[in-house]
């Protein structure tokens, strides 16, 4: 189920919870509703609210560290594409293969995450041409030091490629068992229930009641697409990598 229509269905759960508080307090004999019962449900409440405000926090937490994780790759790989482009370049003559087989590899890379959902038969075609890199790169026979030197640097900096590259076929996001977010929206509900069961009963509660459920679901949908980065609404941006594909062919 997409981002949209989870945090959609926390807002009716959440929502519907408070208008059922409200119209329960109406049928309730006073006693129920009194300043004795107030604090105990309070109390009991405070409890469920501190646990969900807990795991709203670290599930927060989650989301954005894969999120980064994946920002930092993407931006790991163009800049190390750029590298290693200038330190083919600095070597010479012998080098012009592999550094359109480089431009070929950072423009289909481009085109891989510019497409949700990349298949497991794409990420074996580009490990494929990343390890065709390597070869040829292994391949060269540097006569001087300074050639020496310049090839172990083209193979540190390919290396540092392949491990951001690794990064972006691991962190796809963070997966949330269903059962789990289904009892966080079981104690989002329940919380709202006591609001409305001792709130007043006029318009104004019942905007603030709306609004609140609103900002919360909007926290779960933020969760879900944060954890998400390589589809929905949110994605990681890729344009540190088009524009290192951009200045590999420039310099080609």
């Amino acid at each position: 189920m997409s981002a949209i229509w989870i945090s959609l269905a926390s807002f009716l759960a959440i929502f519907c919870s408070a208008l059922a508080g409200v119209a329960v307090a109406q049928r309730l004999p006073q006693p129920h509703l009194s300043s004795e019962t107030r604090t105990a449900v309070s109390v009991s409440m405070a409890v469920v609210g501190t646990m969900a405000a807990l795991v709203l926090s670290l599930m927060i937490t989650s989301a954005s560290n894969s999120f980064k994780v994946r920002s930092d790759a993407i931006d790991s790989l163009a800049i190390n594409i750029v590298k290693l482009d200038r330190a083919l370049l600095r070597y010479g003559t012998g080098t012009g293969s592999i550094r359109s087989a480089l431009k070929a590899y950072a423009d289909a890379k481009v085109a891989e995450l510019s497409i949700p959902g990349r298949s497991a038969h794409d990420d074996i075609e580009m490990l494929r041409e990343l390890e065709g890199i390597e070869d040829q790169i292994s391949s060269i026979a540097p006569a001087t030091e300074r050639e020496r030197l310049i090839a172990s640097q083209a193979m540190s900096i390919l290396q540092a490629i392949s491990d951001a590259r690794w990064l972006l076929v691991e962190k796809t996001g963070i997966a949330i068992p269903a059962s789990f977010l289904v009892l966080l929206i079981f104690w989002l509900a329940l919380l709202f229930a006591s609001f409305g069961l001792f709130a007043p009963k006029n318009a104004t509660v019942i905007i603030v009641l709306l609004l609140c459920a609103l900002a919360i679901s909007g926290g779960v949908f933020m969760i879900l697409e944060l954890g998400s980065p390589t589809s929905g609404l949110i994605r990681v941006s890729i344009e540190p990598l088009r524009a290192a594909a951009a200045e590999v062919g420039a310099g080609h």
